[in-house]
């Protein structure tokens, strides 16, 4: 049975499909050969040009172009170290088998595209993952991570993978009667984030003073089950297979919001590389575009029981709606 995203924060549909996404897709098979300067080449989109189209290119989102690296070739000789955290449904690491999840299996796919033949699993908690890629303690943080002023300043983002949402998690009956994103700021709300996530960024950026940060997803519902906090600031595919895989844990996703944050609101989840490793990059992005388009990540989403309707492109994009 497919997981349904999206009913507690529909769009309404204009009259843009999704162009300005797919030529962002599809538009990077000539980058990989763009390695003919020792300059380098800071892409700045046209914003007002794109925004015709409905798209809202953020700012100091691309990364360099200008390839002079040997990070592929490296890659290609001698594997890449993979950043990897339990977190069903990205990643499913158990003793004694073999690892799965959406992300597992997309960065997989992506490492058969380009050859690369070693992959070195290095498992961290969520919020070690920034600090090791810049550590070099791995190449690629796998687990999709979403971008952010303050993330673009210290690393590079690869092209989209695939898309969900953000979303509150209260107890059941929402007894806080929170209607409105707004809400969460009203006092005496107790709030609980996963340490170095989008949402951790957005409560430091609302000033929210009664905040719980959580180093795994385990341990902050289990905060909420117990009363400890009022709500979380969750992904949602992490949400719905909680609340799927713990029916008497007595939590909700609340549904309806209004005013959601555009910081909030996640935009497209990518993967994270070192602006040094731009062949790397470059690589990673052309392999997710062929395999967003040949129906790759769409099978992948269909095996873990997501929607490749759904889950690939934003709403304000997705030819679907």
């Amino acid at each position: 049975m497919k997981k349904k995203f999206l009913a507690q924060n529909k769009f309404t549909r204009g009259t843009v499909v999704g162009l300005a996404t797919m030529s962002l897709v599809i538009g990077l098979s000539p980058m990989i050969a763009q390695a003919a300067t020792n300059a380098q080449a800071p892409v700045q989109p046209d914003k007002e040009y794109f925004a015709k189209l409905g798209w809202d290119v953020e700012a100091n989102s691309s990364p360099d172009m200008a390839c002079q690296d040997n990070s592929l070739s490296k890659a290609l000789k001698t594997g890449i170290n993979l950043g990897i955290y339990q977190g069903i449904p990205f990643f499913d690491i158990q003793s004694g088998k073999e690892t799965t999840g959406i992300d597992w299996d997309i960065n997989i796919a992506v490492t058969k595209y380009l050859g690369i033949k070693i992959v070195k699993s290095v498992v961290l908690q969520w919020p070690e993952m920034v600090p090791s890629l810049l550590s070099k303690k791995i190449d690629v943080i796998g687990g999709n991570i979403h971008g952010n002023p303050g993330r673009y300043k210290n690393f590079a983002f690869t092209a989209p993978a695939w898309w969900y949402a953000t979303v509150v998690v209260a107890a059941k009956g929402n007894p806080k009667g929170i209607k409105a994103w707004a809400d969460l700021k009203k006092p005496g709300i107790k709030m609980g984030v996963i340490a170095g996530s989008q949402a951790a960024a957005w409560v430091k950026d609302a000033k929210i003073a009664d905040v719980s940060q959580f180093t795994n997803a385990a341990l902050e519902f289990a905060a909420l089950a117990a009363g400890r906090v009022d709500v979380l600031v969750e992904d949602e595919p992490t949400s719905v297979v909680f609340i799927q895989e713990n029916p008497t844990s007595n939590v909700q996703i609340v549904k309806g919001l209004k005013d959601v944050p555009a910081d909030v609101w996640a935009n497209y989840a990518r993967y994270g590389i070192r602006f040094q490793d731009c062949t790397l990059n470059m690589a990673y992005s052309r392999a997710l575009g062929e395999l967003i388009m040949h129906g790759v990540i769409g099978q992948i989403l269909d095996k873990h029981g997501f929607s490749r309707t759904d889950n690939i492109f934003e709403p304000e994009h997705n030819p679907a709606f």
